[in-house]
């Protein structure tokens, strides 16, 4: 019984919200409608005429801008472009023959002993560095 009616609260809720901005939208069109009578009730019939061709002008032109604009910019992100995935060489067609130097393995080595309680802090880079280390050993035979 409660979740039937908990469900029927959260309706009665989202109803008076609705009913609340409906009638917000609908003021502030009146507002606006009363506010652009009071400035054209005395205008001839030829002002209206311009007042509605300047704004279908405005209005149009703005749409326009709006629809030609993405179609003329030259100026792309380059983050939006996808680049090429590269395909790694191979240890034997790399110039010193080893994928992971002897330098490199010394800093995996350093980091480790600065970092003694790495597997609990970062399981993550724990694992990468303890790959570095396979490779250089696997390099090595």
């Amino acid at each position: 019984m409660k979740t039937l009616n908990k469900q029927i609260n959260k309706e009665v809720l989202t109803e008076k919200a609705a009913n609340g901005i409906a009638k917000g939208i609908l003021k502030s069109q009146n507002g606006f409608a009363n506010y652009m009578q009071s400035l054209s009730k005395n205008w001839k019939g030829k002002q209206q005429w311009i007042f509605l061709y300047l704004v279908c002008l405005i209005f149009g032109g703005l749409s326009i801008v709006a629809i030609v604009n993405p179609f003329r910019a030259k100026d792309t992100n380059s983050s939006l472009i996808p680049k090429p995935i590269a395909v790694p060489k191979s240890i034997h067609q790399q110039r010193n023959g080893f994928a992971i130097t002897e330098n490199e393995f010394q800093q995996v080595q350093e980091y480790k002993a600065k970092h003694p309680n790495l597997q609990q802090e970062r399981p993550g880079l724990f694992d990468s560095l303890s790959l570095i280390e396979e490779v250089y050993y696997s390099q090595k035979k």
